[in-house]
């Protein structure tokens, strides 16, 4: 009669060692998988609280990516020198989408690329700086969010103040209403998008500072305190580019060129009424032969 095997730890009886391989969280092929094998590096040899640890972890994160931030503030500094271009290229391009003038849009398309790259800026950075802070981010927010759909071992117990278990969403939603109104504060100021709130069009302007706010209030207040912890403290650290970066000293230390601020209009544009403007304009337009024939 063959003898069984003897039955194996128990993850309480593993306590002090590492329970990833264990609890199904370890995939060599998910970058994920690594930042949860350095957050229980950090909480087992540093001896922190859960929530410390993954302020810490998000924090020698972005340290270690502050490339990324300092390419999004060159990017914004080269397009403020040149705000009055753009924003002539873009008046153009509306005229010509309310007169209905595809050739002319074209036309409009190739000067302001070539125009762009006369003065170096390339907006495929602005597309690479977007993709990596969302590949940042999701890193971080599947290894947290994997480790307490587990139940991972101290995250019950590992919160502090008004949120001691990280597992469940935060009663008093005071986590989820400072992770939106920072988020505001890091689109206004453009320091993961590679544009600043005054290069946005209208519409994408009022979209990132008060619409994505309010829908990540919502979705934020359904994750639990621990994916909350994350997000606030990596807004937190934007922000503190943000401000690091407005310093003489420290732009001219990493090569960001100055930011040149636009004297504002005393007349702005309002965005409706040019929205308004624009319809009117459309039926204006007298139909082409093609859609006379189309009609008949």
């Amino acid at each position: 009669m063959p003898i069984p095997p003897p039955p194996g730890r128990s993850i309480a009886e593993m306590a002090g060692e590492s329970v990833l391989s264990e609890l199904g969280l370890i995939s060599w092929w998910k970058p994920s998988s690594y930042f949860r094998m350095a957050l229980e590096a950090i909480h087992m040899h540093a001896d922190l609280p859960w929530w410390a640890t993954i302020v810490c972890a998000t924090v020698a994160l972005r340290l270690a990516l502050i490339i990324v931030p300092i390419m999004s503030q060159r990017l914004v500094a080269k397009q403020s020198q040149y705000k009055k271009e753009l924003d002539e290229f873009r008046a153009r391009l509306e005229d010509a989408r309310r007169e209905g003038n595809n050739l002319l849009q074209q036309q409009i398309f190739l000067e302001q690329r070539d125009f762009l790259k006369s003065k170096d800026i390339r907006l495929g950075r602005q597309f690479f700086i977007l993709l990596a802070n969302g590949a940042v981010f999701a890193t971080q927010f599947f290894a947290i969010r994997r480790m307490v759909d587990v139940n991972y071992p101290g995250l019950s117990t590992g919160g502090t103040a008004w949120f001691p278990d990280l597992t469940v969403t935060d009663p008093y939603y005071a986590l989820p209403l400072i992770s939106a109104v920072t988020m505001g504060l890091v689109t206004r100021v453009g320091i993961e998008m590679g544009t600043s709130a005054d290069q946005m069009t209208p519409g994408m302007r009022i979209g990132m500072q008060y619409v994505l706010p309010i829908i990540i209030f919502g979705v934020s207040s359904q994750f639990a305190t621990g994916l909350c912890v994350y997000w606030c403290a990596s807004n937190f650290i934007s922000l503190l580019y943000a401000g690091a970066f407005r310093t003489p000293a420290i732009r001219k230390l990493f090569n960001i060129p100055p930011l040149v601020v636009q004297p504002k209009s005393k007349k702005p544009k309002n965005s409706f009424k040019e929205l308004m403007a624009g319809y009117k304009a459309n039926k204006s337009i007298p139909p082409t032969f093609a859609q006379l024939k189309e009609q008949d």
